[in-house]
């Protein structure tokens, strides 16, 4: 395996590794299960780190064909990364990407381009068992190698990459199991059983969402099928579709299976360990060690109201279309309606209201979009896989090209008077002409009555309407200024927002690299409790991100 690497030009080995025997050892340790690192497209380059290298006919096709927002597909590949950016080093231009406008084109690949290593790291372990993270953890202590955890690349961050850096690939551990009368572990009997579903670590939203279908139940999730829900979804807080009436996903953990960095295999839930549990909910992925499971709640399957708003595309219509949605959405969310929000059109569901009263809820919208030229209806769907199949999955955001992200948290009362619901008016449309790709997100759990204090979540979710994502990209052969102007454009759109919500705060997935006083904005009153426990169960920092100081790849 190592010779392997070393043939395919894979860059120098990490310094404080000694010698390729420490990564022997490794690799003997684990069952063979240590594999290099290589970029999604290296099979359609000729050189890869300045050495010569035959192409792949076969494999280049297949990158060619699922490069561009094929979400599945590109989940597979451990050198993958949804946000091409994470896989490259920003700063010095090391990267290897094909051109995401148009994937065939060959001046991206063909000669003299050479694919680099970027901060895909070295080497990952594909990792099926609590055994293989501690030897992870050994490795990394006693060579000072970096140790991040991937699952799908599905890191607007770039938490799961690093130069130089070991990987854990937690992308095969799946396993989906129902009980019907969970109690936590170490918990008293009394506790009242409920009914909880445990997800192994690679277990996907595409898997979770039909096992939940098969199962006559619902599981929340995010709006991509790809994503790895154990990871930073749940750990990070979680927001979904559902959210304004089941909460987010953390208020639905009830236990985590983690291995923290001192190498032990801990339960966290209400009853042990209940520091790291509470973290846990929304403290942010892979912080406070590699969790190797996570089980949560189950809700019964229901019906659902879908509301499908569109309108032909313009800035006049959007300006009609955003001010009504401004003025209205303060209900709709007591209502219970969530989903997602673009230039163009507006999809959300509803599990609480019948059909009559989902139009009538939607009506000044269906009318103004129907006045624009625009087609819109409040239709119910049988359940919620079939309303994420038709009109969500995999449709949220684009993968496969490099993202600048900011976004920003909206509270109600920004919605509170005429006044400011204007001002909060031309703050969205001054932020979206400042994106190339932007998205509101009706996915806060404002009317879904969870108490805030047993999660470390931004308390700031509870009070807002809306979570607004904001991005820039650039070209595949982009020069360092351009890269810089993307995120520029990207902090001016967000701070269209900040100007108007001083007291809000971002979510810490789906924010910018750069966000300021990211201490408060991700975690608000929650982060000094949140950074004891980190520097309790991760004295020595082993696993670090951007804003822990770590970062070498970020313009």
């Amino acid at each position: 395996m190592l010779s392997l690497a070393l043939s395919l030009g894979i860059a120098a080995l990490p310094a404080l590794a000694q010698t390729s025997q420490d990564w022997a050892k490794l690799n003997a340790t684990v069952g063979g299960r240590l594999f290099p690192g290589i970029p999604f497209a290296q099979p359609c380059f000729s050189s890869f780190n300045g050495k010569h290298v035959t192409p792949d006919a076969p494999e280049c096709t297949f990158v060619e064909q699922n490069s561009f927002n094929s979400h599945l597909n590109r989940s597979q590949f451990f050198g993958s990364y949804d946000a091409t950016n994470y896989g490259s080093c920003m700063s010095t231009g090391d990267q290897c990407d094909l051109d995401w406008s148009n994937p065939t084109n060959p001046l991206a690949f063909e000669p003299p381009a050479d694919c680099k290593q970027g901060s895909v790291p070295n080497f990952y372990i594909d990792v099926k068992n609590a055994s293989d993270v501690v030897a992870a953890l050994k490795f990394s202590k006693s060579t000072g190698v970096r140790l991040v955890v991937k699952n799908t690349g599905h890191d607007f961050k770039g938490r799961s990459a690093g130069p130089g850096a070991l990987g854990l690939w937690m992308h095969n551990m799946k396993s989906l199991s129902l009980n019907s009368k969970f109690i936590p572990d170490g918990c008293s009997l009394k506790t009242a059983p409920q009914s909880a579903v445990t997800y192994a670590a690679g277990s996907q939203f595409q898997e979770i969402y039909q096992f939940a279908h098969d199962n006559n139940m619902i599981l929340i999730g995010g709006s991509d099928q790809s994503v790895g829900a154990t990871g930073g979804w749940y750990q990070g807080g979680g927001h979904s579709a559902l959210s304004p009436t089941l909460g987010m996903g953390a208020d639905r953990a009830l236990q985590y299976q983690i291995v923290t960095p001192d190498g032990v295999l801990r339960t966290a839930n209400a009853c042990q360990n209940s520091d790291l549990f509470w973290a846990l909910r929304g403290g942010g992925g892979g912080t406070f060690g590699v969790v190797l499971e996570v089980t949560v709640k189950s809700s019964p399957a229901s019906t659902f109201q879908v509301a499908n708003i569109n309108w032909p595309v313009s800035d006049a219509n959007l300006r009609q279309v955003l001010s009504v949605y401004i003025d209205n959405v303060t209900a709709l969310a007591k209502q219970g309606w969530g989903g997602y929000f673009t230039v163009s059109n507006m999809v959300l569901l509803n599990p609480n209201l019948t059909t009559q009263q989902g139009q009538e809820s939607m009506q000044s919208l269906i009318s103004l979009t129907e006045k624009l030229g625009g087609v819109s209806s409040v239709t119910q769907v049988p359940t919620f896989l079939d309303w994420f199949h038709e009109w969500v999955g995999g449709t949220a955001g684009n993968i496969g090209l490099p993202i600048a992200m900011g976004s920003r948290l909206i509270p109600a009362a920004n919605h509170a008077t005429a006044q400011s619901r204007a001002q909060l008016l031309e703050a969205m449309l001054n932020a979206f002409n400042s994106s190339s790709f932007s998205q509101v997100c009706m996915t806060t759990p404002f009317a879904a009555n969870q108490p805030d204090a047993v999660t470390s979540v931004n308390p700031v979710w509870r009070t807002s309407l809306y979570h607004v994502i904001l991005t820039n990209t650039w070209e595949f052969n982009a020069t360092l200024a351009d890269k810089q102007a993307a995120y520029a454009a990207s902090t001016k759109a967000a701070d269209f927002l900040r100007a108007i919500t001083p007291s809000s705060g971002a979510y810490v997935n789906e924010a910018a690299v750069h966000e300021p006083n990211y201490q408060f904005s991700f975690w608000n009153s929650k982060y000094e409790r949140l950074l004891q426990i980190k520097n309790k169960y991760d004295p020595e920092h082993v696993f670090d991100c951007w804003q822990c100081g770590k970062c070498r790849y970020y313009v």
